[in-house]
């Protein structure tokens, strides 16, 4: 199976206060813990980019399509873009997403259009995998003016994928976003 690796380093770092993708978290910068997950299990990765901010990695950049509406605008962007119709998705400020969940999260695959994680009652939009079927209705969510992720639940074929702490890899802050300074001083 082919999978593309998404990489939505698209944001502003509003709450950061810096470009994410440059905060040095354990001796790497936030975005290369994304490719070094990808590097091994993606045919393809692309990084979700409005900025010119990240020439020394050799992947396709993609602009969001539609400006300023959020990282279900750069999964669009770069599902147009993809060679696959699997697609694995990871924002590039969650650090702790380690290989083994990537794994899990690979082999639960079974021709679903969307598969999200869902963790202590909240589904895990920005580390998911998204089929590049779901094109056409991102794009009437788009005109509906919805830029939610979690709209998409209800409308194509979704697989919930329960992560607990029976799992091996589990760690309760696996999901962990680092958005604030604050952020990433609670996970060092």
């Amino acid at each position: 199976m082919k999978i593309t690796g998404i990489i939505l380093a698209g944001g502003e770092s509003k709450r950061m206060g810096i470009d994410k993708t440059k905060v040095s978290f354990n001796g790497k910068n936030l975005i290369e813990y994304p490719i070094n997950l990808f590097r091994n299990k993606c045919s393809e990765i692309l990084i979700s980019s409005n900025n010119n901010n990240l020439p020394e990695y050799p992947y396709l950049k993609i602009k969001d399509k539609i400006k300023k509406k959020g990282p279900l605008s750069g999964i669009y962007s770069c599902l147009k873009e993809s060679t696959n119709n699997v697609n694995v998705v990871i924002s590039c400020d969650m650090p702790l997403i380690n290989s083994e969940f990537l794994d899990y999260l690979i082999e639960n695959y079974n021709n679903k259009e969307l598969i999200m994680p869902y963790y202590n009652s909240h589904f895990e939009p920005l580390i998911a995998i998204y089929s590049k079927s779901l094109i056409p209705k991102i794009e009437e969510l788009f005109a509906k003016k919805d830029y939610s992720p979690l709209s998409l639940i209800p409308v194509c074929n979704f697989k919930k994928l329960e992560i607990n702490n029976s799992l091996n890899f589990f760690n309760p802050d696996l999901f962990k976003n680092i958005n604030t300074s604050n952020d990433l001083n609670s996970v060092k």
